[in-house]
């Protein structure tokens, strides 16, 4: 029977296992599929923590729906049952400038209402339509400076920029358009307007709706660990891989016997997998080391039902640099799905860290509960103290595909091909959200199952 050894227990490495061995079931091919997973649980940074009827979710809180790779795993979890779409009052946003939290309107009289841009922003913003088409650059261009060109300095600052921090925790100066936001991109190169390609886009689905699972988004790579098909060793740190006669050697350290697989995939992060591939390949390697993950740290407060006339209804709230808040933004995860806390109680979810700040991260957990609150109390005017807090470290967040990142995956690319057996997945290279990570994992499961079975024919003829 030959093997597949998966390196890294996210939703990436474990969808990576799934397919892989549901590919080589469906065509009768004997394959051994081991995870191997550091931690001392499944998931990665998808962590949903109960606490006295609190549900926390330490890494993403939701996903876009409309991926089939990401539906073909929670049909085969069972878990398609227990999706569970954002309430309507997910659609409202808000931003936080000039000391008012302001609501982004959707239309036009709304949006100029709300007071976000200057008299001077909006007329900037008016005449997009009229800009023309950027050039083709070698060196790709930024969000902000894409922002700039095409809606003005005023929206790439006040607009952009805040919503670069809200999913990437990213700075919108360093970000390349591109790798982290490619859609938009793609609407200027047909369209060359922005606005007029949303007009001519209207009526088409980009996306399928914002869910989240009923128990946490950690519940489906538990559910894949537990009943994917595939066998899972927890506990488990890959300190070397070794190219061998029969395909790889997997070294763990504390053990004395190596681990040999026909093919292996890394599914851990950037910084891991540049340590994994230095041996192998320097020039991935580097590559790989010189994707940014800076830290994160998310804190949640529930407050009791008397905290509800302060806090919106809604989605959450960014909040503009300059503003006198560490805070990145908010979200509120009792408005956005049922469960999250108790009857009548407020949780809120507060974001601080990233590329604008990495300095978070080496503030102890009390220090950064004391921003945190102490911000959350000004932004809402809430008199009374939380009846549940707690702080999630993630001390390497989400990577940060800055300008040249093509040129990294690339290179990654270009050296995987001449290692046979060896590929990487997870959201270092090809998106930064659950589904993402998860549509690259099935992927690439998918292929390495068929690598394997076309390399076993290769061998017996």
């Amino acid at each position: 029977m030959s093997r597949l050894v998966v390196i890294g227990g996210g939703i990436a490495g474990l969808a990576t296992a799934w397919a892989a061995a549901d590919a080589a079931r469906r065509a009768g091919q004997g394959l051994e599929v081991l995870v191997l997973e550091r931690g001392h649980e499944v998931g990665g940074k998808a962590r949903s923590i109960v606490h006295d009827g609190w549900l926390v979710e330490g890494g993403p809180s939701g996903f876009l729906g409309g991926r089939p790779e990401l539906d073909a795993l929670l049909n085969a979890t069972g878990l398609i049952d227990d999706v569970v779409p954002a309430r309507l009052q997910a659609k409202r946003r808000f931003l936080y400038r000039a000391g008012r939290m302001r609501e982004i309107k959707a239309s036009p009289i709304g949006f100029v209402r709300a007071g976000i841009l200057s008299a001077r922003g909006l007329a900037r913003l008016a005449a997009e339509p009229f800009i023309p088409r950027g050039t083709a650059s070698a060196d790709d261009e930024t969000v902000w400076e894409f922002a700039a060109r095409r809606l003005g300095a005023e929206v790439a600052d006040r607009l952009v920029s805040p919503m670069s921090l809200g999913i990437f925790a990213g700075d919108a100066r360093r970000l390349s358009l591109e790798s982290a936001f490619p859609r938009m991109a793609a609407v200027e190169r047909e369209h060359r307007s922005l606005i007029i390609g949303m007009i001519a886009r209207r009526g088409r689905v980009a996306a399928g709706p914002l869910s989240s699972l009923r128990n946490g988004m950690q519940s489906l790579p538990l559910a894949l660990a537990e009943r994917g098909g595939f066998t899972v060793h927890r506990k488990c740190r890959v300190s070397a891989l070794e190219a061998c006669s029969g395909g790889w050697s997997v070294i763990v350290a504390g053990s004395a016997e190596p681990i040999e697989a026909e093919a292996v995939v890394l599914a851990t992060e950037p910084w891991a997998t540049a340590a994994l591939l230095g041996p192998l390949h320097d020039g991935a390697a580097h590559a790989l080391a010189s994707i940014p993950c800076p830290p994160v740290a998310v804190v949640a407060f529930g407050f009791g039902r008397d905290a509800r006339p302060r806090v919106p209804d809604g989605f959450g709230v960014l909040i503009a640099r300059g503003e006198g808040f560490r805070m990145l933004g908010n979200l509120w995860e009792t408005s956005l799905y049922p469960g999250r806390g108790p009857d009548g109680g407020i949780l809120i979810r507060a974001m601080l860290g990233g590329a604008v700040d990495p300095g978070i991260g080496d503030l102890s957990d009390d220090a950064v509960r004391a921003i945190a609150y102490d911000e959350v109390r000004r932004l809402y005017g809430l008199m009374q103290e939380p009846s549940f807090s707690m702080v999630v470290r993630v001390p390497r967040a989400i990577p940060q595909y800055e300008r040249g990142h093509r040129v990294r995956v690339a290179a990654v690319d270009s050296a995987l091909a001449g290692l046979p057996g060896l590929a990487v997945t997870g959201s270092g290279l090809r998106g930064v959200a659950f589904a993402d990570a998860a549509a690259d994992g099935v992927h690439t499961g998918t292929r390495m199952a068929a690598w394997i079975g076309a390399n076993r024919l290769a061998s017996v003829a």
